[in-house]
């Protein structure tokens, strides 16, 4: 009888440590299951953390610029039309600042009939050389007009000189710009590959256009005054793939050997006067003068009268811009440009042809809606050089309504 209480009380307690046990198991491996759980969320608020912490890097910034234009006459011949609603410029910027003086900047611009890539370029601080950096990729040529951007600029349009020897105002290239911590001094030089084309990914020819631009800043202390000055230069070329024959800016035939370049060189000065007067104003101006060239397209192939009929060309040129702006209370602001541009200074009259000078002023008016919204009234008047090709003035006004969003 006591052996068979012994073995009954021994199986009862066999029973209970086996079940106690389980129990002790079952929990354990639900506990390392909800730790394993915890654990995978904790990976995933790091991930998520290391992926917000990617996007407050990243700053996106833009502008639309709706506008309405009306024209002279002759414009209006031209186009087909008196008048147009179009957008100027439809662009969004996005800005990741990777590291500490590490910077990359991508800018697409979506306006009407145009779908293009206006910047693409990586900015670096050059190590223990806080204030050098070094540029690559597609961006703003080293020039006062160009660089200023369209979303601040008080006209609607750069200058006529800006507009012909930079055309599409971006380049592809390298740039070191300096900017002085103790001394108000900026440099910029730039190598670039000088085709002009703005569509053109890689370079045309073997010759690296260079650009440089020094700027020096004065303030005159208890005056509200800050001076601006600066000189800029281009040195460049383009090479006569097929034709040797040259046309020289005064009209003269000269010639050159086939696969030479053809000079593309000029120098700037500037100027801008800020003035704490009457509410603010300044006075900006840029002067540029230099000599450009445009190859013959003539194939190698062609007979020695349509290489003559079509040569290379040479050009001297000059041009200038000076701005008069003034604000009118805090939201307003007047504006009076004027602009010379001559493409070949060395003809005149009816030797000109139709490299014609052209002397355009402009009035704008400027209200600020508020810091984002900007609306612009713009009055273009060129004058044209008179000569038997253009015996009188074009009838070429324009009046532009423009209104500006930022973001």
């Amino acid at each position: 009888m006591k052996k068979l209480l012994a073995i009954t009380i021994f199986t009862a307690v066999s029973i209970y440590g086996y079940s106690q046990t389980q129990e002790i198991d079952s929990l354990n491996d639900v506990v390392e299951k909800h730790e394993g759980k915890l654990n995978a969320l904790d990976e995933r608020v790091l991930v998520n953390e290391a992926d917000l912490g990617k996007l407050n890097k990243i700053k996106v910034s833009g502008y639309i610029q709706a506008q309405w234009e009306t024209y002279g006459k002759d414009l209006e011949k031209s186009n087909g039309y008196s008048n147009t609603y179009y957008i100027r410029r439809a662009r969004v910027k996005f800005t990741y600042e990777a590291l500490d003086g590490v910077k990359f900047v991508l800018q697409p611009d979506f306006s009407t009939g145009n779908l293009a890539l206006k910047d693409a370029y990586a900015v670096v601080n050059i190590p223990k050389l806080k204030n050098l950096t070094l540029w690559a990729g597609q961006f703003n040529r080293p020039d006062y007009e160009v660089e200023y951007s369209s979303s601040q600029r008080e006209v609607l349009e750069r200058s006529r000189v800006i507009r012909a020897i930079y055309p599409g105002e971006r380049e592809i290239g390298l740039k070191l710009e300096y900017i002085g911590v103790n001394i108000p001094l900026k440099v910029q030089l730039m190598a670039m590959n000088g085709n002009f084309t703005g569509a053109q990914a890689k370079d045309i020819d073997s010759k690296k256009d260079l650009m440089g631009r020094i700027v020096y800043s004065i303030k005159l202390p208890g005056s509200g005054v800050g001076i601006d000055l600066g000189a800029n230069g281009y040195l460049g070329g383009n090479l006569a793939k097929t034709n040797p024959y040259i046309k020289n800016s005064d009209g003269t035939a000269d010639s050159i050997k086939v696969w030479s370049y053809l000079d593309k060189n000029w120098a700037g000065g500037e100027i801008q006067i800020f003035a704490d007067f009457l509410g603010g104003m300044a006075i900006k101006g840029e002067y540029m003068a230099g000599v450009n060239s445009t190859p013959s397209t003539i194939a190698s192939t062609a007979i020695r009268t349509a290489m003559l009929a079509d040569p290379n060309k040479y050009k001297n040129f000059a041009g200038y811009y000076i701005y008069f702006i003034k604000n009118i209370g805090s939201k307003n602001q007047f504006v009076a440009k004027y602009d010379y541009y001559d493409p070949n200074t060395k003809l005149s009259g009816d030797a000109a042809s139709k490299d014609i000078y052209y002397k355009t002023w402009t009035l704008a008016w400027q209200h600020y809606l508020n810091d984002n919204i900007r609306i612009s009234l713009n009055y273009e008047m060129p004058k044209n050089e008179i000569n038997a090709s253009y015996p009188a003035q074009l009838k070429d006004n324009t009046l532009g309504v423009r209104i500006q969003a930022k973001f």
